[in-house]
């Protein structure tokens, strides 16, 4: 079976478009954006302000899949917006 220029395209464009929603649904599941920022610090912290979860994520990307820190800014943001509806 081939694949089209047109469907590859396309193929490549949701793949990218879920991973922001899986990558923050794996995080969650791994103990949330306090347990994260828990594991930057090495004590016991609570996510207060925007820099807190970019620290959450930088730590679970660290730990779980370093080649994620490659991902594009706007996927990042996602990220840590989501973090802070759910915790905020």
């Amino acid at each position: 079976m081939k694949i089209t220029r047109r469907e590859l395209r396309q193929i490549i464009k949701e793949a990218m478009s879920n991973a922001p929603t899986e990558i923050f649904m794996d995080l969650m599941k791994r103990g949330g954006p306090d347990y994260w920022l828990s594991q930057a610090y090495g004590r016991p912290m609570k996510c207060r302000d925007p820099m807190h979860y970019d620290q959450a994520l930088r730590a679970y990307i660290d730990e779980v899949n370093p080649s994620l820190l490659q991902m594009p800014n706007n996927h990042w943001n996602m990220i840590t917006n989501l973090m802070e509806q759910a915790i905020g």
